[in-house]
């Protein structure tokens, strides 16, 4: 059975392959063009020290190929493109395969009628669909109003084209239609159905199999005010384990959102329902979730605005759990330009709560956020700093209280034929836990320089410094880091639109002395040189 199953999945994907392929072919005679992107690079990567299994890097001499081809045309009354893009590697850690299709799609139309075969989108609705397929669809797009657009879909929904003959994931069949009709200049109304159905289980995973039929409309009223719903209703079965068998659940969705646009404010409303059983798995939705959400945008002035929004929701709403719990997320924000009469300042505020509370919790959390851009002479800064209070009771009792600052000053200036840009950064963040009564740190410190050769046609920056973890009940870390990054556009690959690369890392990793010596301590070295081109 596995093998008929892999035998269909290539039948197919061969199919696509051989129409996007011979797609342009066909139209050689027309006018056409083709481009293309290619990025090829090497990276040496050496770790040393007792603790270099923690590092991240794949040692050794690696490669990386990407590359990416377009084109498009006219044939007859149609117009014609097209992509196929590739990537080869043998480092593991930037992708399990050593040649991966990454993406393939096909495209042609006359305006009117519109087919596309590979890398498929369409999005019918929110919780419907909206997710790419690896398949095709056609669209009809008539000249005139009173006709309805009509859009079909056929795919797997794939996140890799790997998937068709590698790597393992879910065979999820997709296949859906959707209508949609004007009704005047100001209305228009759409009916979409969508059937998935799983037909190999990976690693004993859950099989779904769903049906969905969605209507979805927009209505403007007055200028100034649209008004739009969703509603949709799903019936499906799933096999939660391999031998299971396939229980049956019924969900719904609905959501209306009314937006004003006009003069300085811009005003949202949205209300939304999802029943515990809408498991949509190529829409996009929260179960078991009431909300009412609201927000107001205000432009007092052309250098002052306010955003203000509040979000109310809940969940439990068939009473299925033994309680549920209530969220209200009131916030405001405030943009000032030119604050104190300077030219060039921005200064930021804004304001969150998030209170949560149920029979067994309550919780009130605060986020406090201020942000100030300004330019000194040569000097432009960027500051922020934040707040946040956690204040839970019930079963789980947190008191803690964050802080977050970072500040960074920078400028720029020419000298001949160079432009230094040098930079200087500070950062940290510290968190106060008042119930276990202790207290941790991380603070960041850096300084950079850029160095830009103009008429060579050269650009490069330098960075050191260091990230330091300081923990009151635990293991202190250390992290010093250099880099250096080298972009060069030389003459001999102007027409190729061509660059070349070098990039180069260290970074050292510490531990806490107390620990045996040097036991997790590793350093880490990686240098990348590389060639891109256009064409």
């Amino acid at each position: 059975m596995k093998r008929l199953k892999k035998a269909r999945r290539l039948r197919l994907l061969t199919a696509w392959l051989a129409v996007v392929a011979l797609a342009p072919a066909a139209a050689l005679a027309a006018e056409h063009e083709i481009h293309g992107s290619n990025d090829f690079s090497i990276t040496y990567n050496d770790v040393q020290g007792a603790g270099g299994s923690q590092s991240s890097l794949t040692e050794g001499t690696r490669y990386l190929e990407i590359l990416n081809l377009f084109g498009n045309g006219r044939a007859g009354d149609f117009d014609y493109n097209w992509t196929v893009g590739a990537k080869a590697t043998d480092d593991r850690r930037n992708d399990q395969e050593t040649f991966s299709l990454t993406n393939l799609q096909g495209r042609l139309t006359n305006k009117i009628h519109t087919i596309t075969l590979g890398d498929t989108f369409e999005a019918f609705s929110q919780y419907s669909l909206n997710t790419a397929v690896k398949g095709g669809s056609y669209k009809f797009t008539p000249e005139q109003s009173y006709l309805p657009q009509v859009s079909l879909l056929y795919g797997i929904a794939y996140s890799r084209w790997d998937n068709f003959w590698g790597v393992d994931a879910v065979e999820r069949q997709v296949a859906g239609g959707k209508i949609r009709q004007d009704i005047g200049p100001d209305f228009w109304i759409g009916l979409s159905g969508v059937q998935t159905n799983d037909h190999v289980r990976v690693l004993g995973g859950e099989l779904t199999n769903h049906q969905t039929w969605t209507v979805d409309w927009e209505y403007r009223p007055i200028p100034g005010l649209t008004i739009q719903g969703e509603s949709s209703w799903l019936n499906g079965d799933r096999s939660p384990n391999d031998g299971d068998p396939f229980d049956t659940y019924h969900g719904h969705a609905h959501k209306v959102v009314a937006i004003g646009d006009g003069g300085p404010s811009r005003v949202t409303l949205e209300y939304e329902r999802v029943s515990p059983e809408f498991r949509t798995t190529i829409g996009s939705a929260t179960p078991d979730r009431e909300k009412v959400k609201a927000k107001w945008r205000y432009k007092y002035s052309k250098d002052l605005s306010i955003t203000s929004a509040m979000l109310w929701y809940h969940d439990n709403l068939d009473g299925q759990k033994a309680y549920g719990t209530d969220h209200y997320k009131p916030e405001i924000a405030v943009s000032l330009k030119k604050p104190f009469a300077r030219q060039y300042a921005v200064a930021d505020i804004s304001y969150k709560l998030d209170r949560a509370y149920s029979p067994v919790m309550r919780s009130l959390d605060h986020y406090i956020t201020m942000g100030y851009r300004d330019r000194f002479g040569v000097l432009d800064s960027d500051s922020t700093f934040g707040i946040i209070v956690y204040d839970q009771n019930g079963t789980a009792k947190r008191k803690d209280v964050e802080f977050t600052y970072n500040t960074s000053l920078s400028s720029r200036h020419t000298l001949g034929r160079f432009v230094l840009k040098p930079s200087i950064y500070l950062g940290g963040w510290t968190h106060n836990d008042e119930v276990a009564e202790n207290t941790d740190q991380i603070v960041e410190y850096s300084a950079g320089l850029g160095v830009d050769v103009p008429d060579l046609k050269i650009t490069s920056t330098i960075r050191v410094g260091e990230n330091r973890l300081l923990k009151e009940a635990g293991t202190d870390t250390a992290k010093t880091f250099a880099g250096v990054n080298i972009f060069w556009r030389p003459e001999m690959l102007a027409k190729a639109q061509g660059m070349l690369y070098a990039k180069a890392s260290v970074n050292d990793f510490r531990y806490d002395p107390n620990l045996a010596a040097g036991s997790r301590n590793f350093r880490e070295t990686s240098v990348t040189a590389g060639i891109s081109i256009q064409f």
